[in-house]
């Protein structure tokens, strides 16, 4: 959602509508045209730690075996990334959307204004924020383009009742569609130890600017909405997905809300990995999908009182929430939906709605204990095509400066009590519920 070299080619298919051709990797597109005078440093790289990474040689969770598949740490490597606009330019600037002003969400503009009208966008300075270009998986829960499109389009404005939209990542961590002949060559290049990093990045927004999660100002519908288009998107990738004869794909849906935890942008977004490598997962998900296989059917988040209630901050129809024991961060909280389902995508209409109010309470809480703002939302689903009881879960991780040995390890060391800060957050919890 950056401003575009004016000498890409625009070509006008009617009065109405206009597409372009991309540069090379926006949207996570690579043919012929924007490949030219790139090499094999230019394109997105997924490579595993020798130090760290496993084969798979087991059938325990049903995985196809066209390919070798690991599990261990792996990083994508991605040069588009770093072109990717900010919206935070100082911490100052930052700080005072936390503030959640009513005067600003009314005045401002970001990169997203254009997507959302259909042309250009400027600043109140004049500096352009975006050209509108964009590729649009949903608007609410209804289909737009597929997530396969490889033409960028301008639309003419996001229709007044839409309440979210999911658009396809403009500067991707993985390739998405890529010409046959150009990947061929590509694989020529790299070394055998790297791949082509291959996959979907989706970013799902407000259509209207809510900052953060701010308890005055977001409706509980609008978050609501967020989600709802994430899991239309989500189901649309995958189905098309499939259809391509991708399989076994892990799906990773997060906030990231605050330049300290990884946010560029001010307004309120979301976004999805969906890997299609196919060679594999994590090492944290390889733990948790033994974990849930050696429960069985003793799934310990159906059955735990997690820890005797001292550590449930709330439980409703549809969700617990509670501190986790082993904490990644002080203030660390876990919720999982109360039925036991295995992704983001199965959640029913009365769950989100739920999640969503939930979610603006708890934040309110958070900051009424003055717990930093910066904040991670990740949630932890059993990847697509995978034979595993798993029960889906969610983490709100606030930023907190760590180092030492947790740098060397999946180690972390943690000065509130679990018991203790889940007691903070239900006492500042009481005057919303």
């Amino acid at each position: 959602m950056g401003s575009l070299d004016m000498k890409k080619m625009v070509k006008y298919t009617n009065q109405n509508e206009k597409k372009m051709l991309p540069a090379f990797m926006e949207w996570g597109i690579i043919n012929k045209e924007n490949f030219k005078g790139k090499t094999s440093y230019d394109v997105p790289i997924k490579r595993w730690d020798p130090l760290s990474t496993t084969m798979i040689t087991t059938n325990e969770f049903g995985l196809h075996k066209k390919q070798k598949r690991f599990y261990g740490h792996y990083s994508y490597l991605s040069p588009i990334r770093g072109k990717r606009p900010k919206g935070f330019k100082t911490i100052e600037e930052e700080k005072q959307f936390f503030d959640c002003k009513k005067h600003m969400v009314a005045k401002y503009k970001d990169v997203f204004t254009s997507v959302i009208e259909g042309k250009i966008a400027y600043d109140h300075w004049g500096s352009q924020l975006g050209d509108g270009y964009t590729i649009i998986i949903t608007e609410d829960e209804k289909k737009q383009d597929n997530p396969f499109a490889d033409i960028p389009h301008r639309i003419e404005r996001i229709p007044d009742n839409v309440k979210a939209v999911t658009l396809v990542n403009r500067y991707p961590s993985m390739a998405r569609v890529v010409d046959p002949e150009i990947e061929k060559k590509i694989s020529e290049l790299l070394p055998s130890h790297l791949k082509l990093a291959k996959g979907i990045n989706l970013v799902t927004l407000s259509k209207k600017f809510y900052p953060s999660l701010c308890f005055n100002l977001i409706p509980e519908e609008i978050l609501a909405g967020i989600f709802l288009s994430m899991k239309e998107a989500i189901l649309y990738s995958i189905l098309e997905a499939i259809e391509k004869d991708f399989y076994d794909i892990p799906v990773s849906p997060f906030f990231n809300i605050g330049m300290k935890v990884g946010g560029s942008q001010p307004r309120l977004h979301s976004q999805v990995f969906i890997d299609l490598n196919g060679d594999g997962h994590g090492s944290r998900l390889e733990g948790y999908l033994r974990a849930f296989k050696e429960m069985g059917d003793n799934c310990h988040l159906c059955e735990t009182s997690h820890g005797d209630t001292d550590r449930i901050i709330s439980k409703s129809r549809f969700w617990t929430f509670y501190t986790t024991g082993s904490p990644v961060r002080n203030y660390h909280i876990r919720f999982h939906p109360n039925e036991h389902i295995r992704r983001f995508s199965q959640l029913k209409i009365n769950q989100i709605k739920d999640l969503a109010k939930s979610l603006k309470f708890l934040f309110q809480a958070l900051d009424d204990i003055e717990i930093d703002k910066n904040r991670n939302i990740l949630f932890n689903c059993c990847p697509y095509g995978y034979d595993a009881d798993f029960h889906m879960f969610g983490d709100i991780i606030p930023h907190e400066v760590i180092g030492g040995a947790e740098m060397g390890d999946d180690m972390r060391v943690a000065r509130k009590l679990p018991h203790i800060a889940a007691m903070e957050v239900r006492k500042a919890l009481e005057k919303y519920l």
